[in-house]
């Protein structure tokens, strides 16, 4: 699988998501970001790989161990990257966005994504990070079910940027090399 030519900045991904009204694109753009966010966690955390900037990473993409979406998922919460609620949460958006995937028919408002759905939301909902992101992103007006879905989306990006952020800032985070042995 080819790496994608342009990450977009959380303002951009907001700005497309915000944007997008069909249930089905809004879970695979906020998927296919999330997973992003999961493999620069990862690349921020581990050892530099082997080789050239141009060369394929060889746990991170193709075939390869890390380059799935679940794998990483597992990988962010087994290192203690990520909290096992937020792993749950990631767990279950992979979930929904295999079913936007390979589904026919995919309606949030129809069982049993309409249950999906509104169990991710409540999990999220239970973070201040959320209360922030619909402050910021939807005011005071009572939200539809769709912009519950986007407000989800945007904090699980939130979440997930901060962890970023703080493992560049903090070097304790990252891994080191070991000490030759001799």
């Amino acid at each position: 699988m080819a790496k994608e030519p342009k990450n977009l900045s959380f303002d951009e991904f907001a700005e497309e998501l915000l944007l997008e009204n069909q249930p089905r694109a809004i879970v695979i753009l906020a998927a296919a970001k999330v997973d992003m966010q999961l493999r620069s966690i990862i690349e921020a955390f581990l050892l530099p790989k082997r080789g050239g900037a141009k060369d394929q990473d060889e746990l991170l993409d193709g075939d390869n161990p890390l380059a799935t979406f679940s794998s990483r998922i597992k990988l962010c919460y087994r290192a203690g990257l990520i909290d096992d609620s937020l792993a749950r949460a990631l767990d279950k958006l992979r979930g929904i966005r295999n079913q936007a995937a390979h589904w026919i028919s995919f309606g949030i408002s129809h069982a049993p994504l309409n249950d999906q759905v509104k169990n991710l939301t409540s999990d999220i909902k239970l973070r201040k990070s959320y209360t922030l992101t619909v402050s910021r992103f939807f005011g005071n007006e009572p939200l539809q079910s769709h912009e519950h879905l986007k407000a989800t989306l945007l904090t699980l990006s939130v979440l997930l940027e901060s962890i970023r952020v703080r493992i560049d800032t903090d070097t304790n985070l990252r891994a080191t090399p070991s000490a030759s042995i001799n």
